[in-house]
């Protein structure tokens, strides 16, 4: 029986191109996020990520290199800082959305129940639909069900958060949380920034519909009318693999040749005269 359910944002990265209008105050104004999570206690350092420059601080990243800027935000510093993060033109390449539960009582099997009906559900789908499914166990309880492999566009993992976290904060609790990537990602936090008045209820309901969908029950009440999900990418037709490779591999060589030789040259040797 839950005695407490807590749910919102759990990590943001999101870029910016340069000479994005008010790129450089909005580049200001995550700096100044990044302050506030100093005045808490972090230390500030300079660091670089993937080739950005900038300074860190408790697990956040404020930086920029010659096209573009990057902010990143976690845990709890996410769901604070998401407004200010958030515009009609920022992409945001991972978006993870979380749900906690305390118990009054720990449940000890959640995560091998969770695997156990996520596996069932799976074995319904056709096989080039299937999702990567494992699960972790832990001699000390710390167990954790993934649903979806980590390149995936869309992961949830389920885990014992009073054993990962060690926090006081997090006794008798589990987490439901999602990682989305991505256009995924910029889909939903463009859905959270209409949901500004509920947004804790919203992700609620996200994280509950996301996992039931993948046969997981969620201990928690929530509204399955309310949201929408983001579609599940399946494994490409091998008409799409060609069409894939025609577009990325094929059509620069061809738009190569066309400059230097004649059309009705390419065109002969393709047979296609």
């Amino acid at each position: 029986m839950p005695e407490r359910i807590t749910s919102g944002i759990d990590w943001i990265t999101a870029t910016l191109p340069d000479g994005s209008q008010m790129d450089n105050e909005w580049v200001h104004k995550c700096l100044v996020c990044l302050d506030s999570v100093v005045d808490e206690g972090y230390q500030l350092e300079y660091s670089g990520l993937n080739g950005y420059k900038g300074v860190k601080a408790g697990g956040c990243f404020v930086g920029s290199r010659e096209d573009g800027h990057m902010v990143q935000f976690s845990g709890r510093f996410a769901d604070k800082f998401f407004d200010t993060v958030m515009r009609p033109d920022v992409h945001i390449s991972r978006l993870d959305i979380q749900t906690t539960v305390k118990f009054k009582t720990m449940p000890k099997r959640l995560a091998k129940e969770a695997y156990r009906d996520a596996i069932k559900e799976n074995e319904t789908l056709s096989v080039s639909r299937r999702r990567k499914i494992y699960i972790i166990v832990g001699s000390d309880g710390g167990d954790t069900c993934y649903i979806g492999s980590a390149s995936s566009a869309q992961r949830g993992r389920i885990y014992n958060k009073e054993v990962q976290s060690e926090d006081i904060e997090y006794v008798r609790s589990w987490r439901f949380e999602v990682a989305l990537r991505n256009e995924e990602a910029t889909r939903l936090a463009r859905s959270l920034t209409r949901e500004r008045a509920s947004r804790t209820q919203f992700c609620a309901d996200w994280c509950a519909i996301w996992f039931e969908k993948r046969g997981v029950a969620c201990p928690w009440v929530f509204d399955a009318e309310i949201v929408v999900l983001p579609p599940e990418k399946t494994r490409p037709s091998d008409i799409e693999t060609k069409l894939n490779w025609l577009r990325h591999q094929v059509k620069p060589t061809v738009q190569y040749l066309c400059s230097v030789l004649d059309k009705r040259v390419i065109l002969e040797l393709l047979g296609l005269s």
